[in-house]
């Protein structure tokens, strides 16, 4: 294989192993003041660099899957739930993953164990891999490769009272029958483009609409709303990524019994919310101030803060019920 590399960093460089050793006494002592930078795990080697292939498939074409997932209380939260999607992402893309969940798994624990955050962002990457020849069609011996990514979040969870605005992009979302976005793929240019046009038209983030011009997601988060005390989320079938903080959220609403719908949303009902809210795996839930030009009655509103206590209390016991890594 040529050795052509790109790499990637942190904003520290821990090369040395005693030099590691140092860093983790100092930010012992200075834990809160300084944070180290990202570590990454590239196929079971642990650093605070790494360096891919520029013939890797993900780079040249976005052709791998990923997951993110954030720790509570340091430790990985939903991660079996992460691992199943993706497994299906990658079976979308005809793609084999020959480790085992219990492989990554350990390898997540491992990095999580050589970081000094108090919690964590993970993000696991599986591309294709990487072989001689450039070409769309992968070739049938390419390898695929696993990426660990650990960079430190703030320790404490707290619920936006600001909350965002959102602008209803003309951009529309990749249709399902095209690339579903259902798979986690590293294929991101149709969120990217509809992020950067919302930016400049002085929004937070886009909500974007299907070819049926049915709401579907945000950029990054599923989108959720409430009217008449009904709690209303686009269906899996408006074309929309199967989040796993949304599996939680509907658990969570079955198990209060509060009324809720998944179902089909028209942008002229956005104007008739008495409070919304994204929901994601990093940031949980996120209320929503502003859609377009219309201000939300209530931000953050009572069921959206109802749900956070239950997110966060639904963590605790999650992570009381799970043993310990070794």
């Amino acid at each position: 294989m040529p050795n052509y590399i790109l790499k990637f960093t942190g904003s520290c460089f821990i090369d040395p192993p005693v030099e590691i050793t140092r860093l983790r006494l100092i930010l012992t002592v200075m834990r809160g003041v300084c944070l180290v930078g990202l570590l990454v795990n590239l196929n079971g080697v642990i650093a605070s660099t790494g360096s891919v292939s520029v013939l890797d498939r993900g780079f040249l074409y976005g052709d791998g899957v990923y997951e993110v997932v954030r720790t509570f209380r340091g430790r990985p939260f939903g991660l079996d739930e992460h691992l199943t999607r993706l497994r299906q992402s990658a079976a979308y893309l005809y793609m084999d993953v020959p480790w085992s969940d219990a492989h990554i798994r350990t390898e997540v624990e491992r990095t999580l164990r050589q970081a000094v955050n108090d919690e964590s962002y993970v993000r696991i990457v599986i591309t294709r891999g990487a072989e001689d020849e450039i070409s769309l069609l992968p070739g049938d011996d390419i390898e695929p490769s696993l990426t660990i990514i650990v960079r430190p979040i703030a320790q404490r969870m707290v619920l936006s009272e600001a909350g965002v605005h959102l602008q209803v992009s003309e951009r529309l979302r990749t249709d399902r029958r095209a690339l579903t976005p259902a798979a986690k793929t590293g294929n991101y240019l149709n969120n990217i483009l509809a992020l950067i046009e919302a930016r400049r038209g002085g929004a937070d983030d886009a909500l974007l609409l299907n070819g049926d011009g049915e709401v579907t997601e945000a950029t990054t988060s599923n989108f959720w709303l409430v009217r008449d005390g009904i709690v209303h989320t686009p269906p899996t079938e408006a074309g929309i990524l199967h989040g796993i903080t949304r599996y939680f959220l509907l658990q969570l609403l079955r198990e209060r019994s509060i009324p809720h719908r998944e179902t089909s949303l028209r942008p002229e009902e956005l104007q008739t919310a008495e409070e919304a809210f994204l929901s994601s795996s990093v940031r949980l839930l996120m209320p929503v101030a502003r859609i377009d030009d219309h201000l939300l009655p209530c931000c953050p509103g009572p069921l959206t803060r109802l749900l956070w206590e239950g997110l966060l209390e639904g963590m605790e016991a999650g992570m009381q019920a799970v043993p310990p890594p070794r």
